[in-house]
């Protein structure tokens, strides 16, 4: 009788474990056209961003805003609609990075890796090369400064429709941190760009610098989920607090069955 109220047991629980367990969701291999991107704009710039080389005009944003882009066309860069606090624009993902200082801007080797990178082993070295590159310290780059580049799982915002929650799955990305050296007038630029080695989008970016009005912008992206299979039913809202009152009724037919599996 032991054992087969430890298997009862050992099958609720796995039963619990797929309702309380969220889909697992990863990001695309690949950007394709049509394709639609959201970012959380975490902190935006409190003073107007011009959008000159998007021709985007004056832009403000605000804090936990969204910025997004729907994908039209895949060429040497990425085109699309892009669109972030007051400014919807045509334009690819190169003029929007260097209107948002998303990259480094070296005499010699500019870095404006944009919005999406191309993924494989010999396009990332090569990004790699080129992001080292513009920060090279030569005579003449004003940003001469330090680069270092890293691997890392970077956590990645997750919105599940069918549950409607959010929550979150770690990313494999090549991670970019360059920090200018000290300038005779303002702050230095700061920038950090991680991209996902799997799909090549930029999951988190945090920029900073002051040339006498202070910039800052940190976007991290959100991913939608994939729909459940047609043929898996789902119920909206099934979360921790249910599966817990379902196990508190599994333990109670499991005693009950024991006590009478003992009485027989």
């Amino acid at each position: 009788m032991k054992k087969r109220s430890a298997l009862i047991l050992l099958v609720g629980l796995f039963i619990l474990t797929l309702n309380i367990t969220p889909q697992a969701v990863g990001l695309p291999t690949g950007i394709q056209r049509y394709s639609h991107l959201t970012w959380t704009v975490n902190v935006a710039p409190r003073n107007i961003t011009i959008m000159y080389y998007s021709e985007g005009g004056n832009m403000l944003a605000e804090n936990r805003s969204t910025m997004s882009c729907l994908v039209t066309n895949i060429s040497d860069d990425v085109v699309g609609t892009f669109h972030i606090g007051n400014v919807t624009v045509a334009a690819n993902d190169t003029e929007i990075a260097r209107d948002l200082v998303l990259g480094v801007w070296g005499t010699y080797t500019e870095w404006w890796p944009g919005f999406f990178v191309e993924t494989g082993q010999s396009n990332i070295e090569s990004l790699n090369e080129t992001a080292y590159a513009a920060a090279e310290r030569l005579p003449g780059n004003y940003l001469n400064g330090t680069m270092t580049s890293r691997y890392d799982n970077i956590s990645v915002v997750v919105w599940n429709s069918t549950t409607e929650i959010y929550y979150h799955v770690d990313e494999e990305c090549i991670v970019f941190d360059y920090e200018q050296d000290p300038t005779v007038f303002g702050e230095p630029q700061v920038t950090q760009l991680a991209y996902s080695l799997n799909s090549g989008v930029l999951v988190k970016g945090n920029t900073s610098y002051s040339f006498g009005v202070p910039y800052n912008l940190v976007i991290s992206l959100v991913v939608p989920a994939p729909p459940p299979p047609p043929d898996f039913p789902a119920w909206p809202g099934i979360l921790i607090g249910p599966a817990l009152i379902g196990g508190a009724i599994l333990a109670v037919v499991i005693i009950a069955y024991t006590r009478l599996s003992r009485r027989n």
